[in-house]
């Protein structure tokens, strides 16, 4: 208990000076760039080509979608053949894809080219983050103690990208909507080629064995995978509505900034949370998180202006990093090492379906009854979230003993 309590202290700097560690993280960041950016970056192409918001959220869950049905089965092939070998080709599928939707986004295209071309888009951004955690796995196989805090530096990592992309998005956006897939294209591909790069981090290819189980099988990973599809509708939701929200009331540029508010929320509670020595079970903590997550959301329910919606915003992301932070953590104890890259990916999957859902329910409240009753959507997800959980808590507790 000590020396699993003594780095608990001494916040993340031990565990960044983890040979290799840093240098990877990093290169995830950039490489992960394009999950904050092509969700709004396709909502404010496709509304400016066609002039829908409908449209542009059934698109954005066309991508969403892709993420979800296409993420596990990469994830499946890293675990089976190594980080190298896979992750550059996915990002070539994703850069087709992008270009694609930027071409086809034009008034008159076909729309169904345009779906497909978004789901195609999706192939790699997903990859880093549950590749990063793998290699935290390796790198830290010999200090497990210290994973809960590599995966909440992940967590952090992962809303970094969160308050940057949608910044970089709307300013692109000044300029043309179509930038700002391009700009992502351009990030997710020279991260992933510095990622994969960095070969001494990268995690073994761990042999079949007898007994195997592939990660869906695991009764709590399924549990987790219908929680975060929940949360995944919540987040969809908050994206779309927020940018109704901001074009309601005149300030279109206003919705990067409270996109990015909600991320830092979440950033700094995850750093918050990466400092702390916690003794109580994820899965408690888990739900906990989630019933926070529905909390926050409720002021977001009331704001009549962008400059009052911005505390708000803030607030809303708050519990964010929690929950996502205990999610993986539970994966790292669930799952068998060999498919562990895997079922990072479902929860990613999950959150990439509820996502979806979320874009195209939430465009829709908003062309017929406005931004605040989207929001309402989002509401619903989280309590979603929360009864799959509570249901499903035995699994956790059944699966991690």
């Amino acid at each position: 208990m000590t020396a699993a309590a003594a780095p608990a202290s001494r916040g993340y700097g031990p565990l960044l000076r983890t040979p290799g560690a840093l240098g990877f993280s990093l290169a995830g960041l950039v490489g992960r760039m394009p999950i904050a950016m092509l969700g709004i970056g396709t909502v404010l192409l496709v509304e400016d080509r066609r002039d829908s918001y409908a449209l542009a959220g059934l698109v954005s869950a066309a991508y969403a979608l892709g993420l979800a049905g296409i993420g596990p089965a990469v994830s499946r092939l890293v675990d089976r053949r190594g980080q190298r070998r896979v992750l550059p080709t996915a990002a070539l599928v994703s850069t087709v894809g992008t270009v694609a939707v930027v071409l086809l986004a034009a008034p008159g295209a076909p729309v169904g080219l345009l779906l497909l071309a978004a789901a195609v888009m999706s192939a790699a951004p997903s990859q880093l983050g549950s590749c990063a955690r793998a290699r935290w796995s390796q790198a830290l196989a010999d200090r497990p103690g210290e994973l809960p805090r590599a995966y909440a530096w992940e967590a952090v990592v992962d809303e970094v990208v969160f308050v940057l992309g949608p910044l970089v998005v709307v300013l692109c956006a000044l300029l043309d909507p179509a930038v700002g897939l391009v700009v992502a294209l351009v990030l997710g591909a020279a991260g992933t080629l510095a990622f994969v790069a960095q070969r001494s981090t990268e995690p073994p290819v761990h042999p079949l064995e007898d007994g195997h189980r592939r990660a869906m099988t695991v009764p709590g990973l399924r549990t987790l995978t219908a929680a975060m599809l929940c949360v995944g509708v919540l987040f969809g939701t908050v994206e779309v509505a927020m940018v109704a929200f901001a074009d309601e009331r005149g300030s279109s540029s206003g919705a990067g900034v409270l996109l990015a508010l909600v991320a830092l929320g979440s950033a700094v509670a995850g750093l918050l949370y990466g400092a702390l020595h916690l003794s109580s079970p994820l899965d408690r903590r888990f739900t906990a998180s989630l019933g926070f997550l529905a909390l926050g959301l409720l002021p977001l329910l009331l704001a009549p202006s962008v400059p009052v919606m911005a505390p708000a915003a803030l607030l809303a992301g708050f519990a964010i990093s929690p929950t996502l932070i205990a999610s993986y953590g539970l994966v790292g104890e669930l799952v068998p090492v060999a498919a562990r890259t895997e079922g990072f990916s479902w929860l990613n999957s999950g959150l990439g379906v509820g996502i979806a859902l979320g874009f195209a329910v939430s465009g829709a409240v908003a062309d017929s009854a406005g931004a605040r009753t989207a929001f309402l959507v989002a509401l619903g997800g989280a309590l979603g979230a929360g009864a799959v959980t509570v249901l499903g808590r035995r699994t956790l507790l059944v699966s991690a003993a």
